[in-house]
């Protein structure tokens, strides 16, 4: 599906993070959300309050994030100062509608003024069922969070969004991929925000955040073959939790 220019930026931390319809055993998984909810993160004072706003925000959105639980089999929230600010910022996926058919990732901050969560970021669709779903992979580096995603079947789009330190989107960049019939090619076009760009170029903006990541906090991608090496493969994952294993993380750090 992904080819050379592609796989710069898809095969993130391929074997690091999870199957968007694993099937599998949840043995393995639950031994996981058990490790993270030992290791518990050292928090300053308002880190704890940010801890607390993020656990109601949680409860609010039990049902939504519950149904694509069910409906992906896999773990939906995450916890991790994004920017470095020595406060965690609170992600997870939840459901688009009441179908639980596709999700939305959000990230929201911690705000002092107001003593209570605020989101920052909201990219519907990154996870859906129809058409065989859609993969992504979310990193961050110490400039940016990276989301990229891909979609379709006929045409494959995939898209690389940068966001500051700040959760300002900074950049947007786009691969679309078509067959050509009448040469039984691939051929690809390249965008760097909105505008048409030269693969030289888009590889040069995408590979440099890819270069610079120092986490992968969430994917669904996994590796389609030894050759589809990328740097993100020797990044560590953040631990991505269930609904209830989130609760009961954010009860003990608060």
């Amino acid at each position: 599906m992904f080819k050379r220019a592609v796989a710069l930026v898809v095969t993130a931390a391929m074997a690091l993070v999870f199957s968007g319809c694993n099937t599998e055993s949840t043995e393995a998984t639950a031994s996981i959300y058990t490790t993270v909810t030992e290791s518990m993160m050292s928090l300053n004072e308002d880190g704890v309050k940010a801890v607390s706003a993020y656990k109601e925000l949680l409860k609010v959105n039990k049902d939504s994030i519950q149904i694509i639980e069910k409906y992906f089999n896999v773990p939906t929230c995450g916890l991790h100062d994004i920017n470095s600010d020595g406060i965690p910022e609170f992600y997870f996926f939840a459901a688009t509608d009441s179908t639980g058919y596709s999700a939305t990732f959000f990230v929201f901050t911690y705000d002092k003024a107001s003593d209570s969560a605020v989101k920052k970021i909201e990219i519907p669709n990154i996870m859906y069922l129809s058409g065989g779903g859609g993969e992504y992979a979310i990193f961050t580096s110490p400039v940016a969070l990276i989301v990229t995603r891909s979609s379709g079947s006929a045409e494959t789009v995939t898209e690389t969004i940068v966001y500051d330190m700040n959760f300002y989107k900074n950049g947007s960049y786009k691969l679309t991929q078509t067959h050509d019939a009448a040469t039984e090619r691939i051929v690809n076009k390249y965008f760097a925000n909105g505008a048409p760009a030269d693969q030289a170029a888009y590889d040069q903006l995408v590979t440099v955040h890819i270069d610079q990541a120092t986490m992968v906090l969430a994917s669904n991608i996994q590796a389609k073959s030894e050759e589809e090496a990328s740097p993100l493969l020797s990044k560590p994952a953040a631990k991505v939790m269930n609904y209830e294993s989130m609760l009961s993380y954010l009860i003990k750090l608060s």
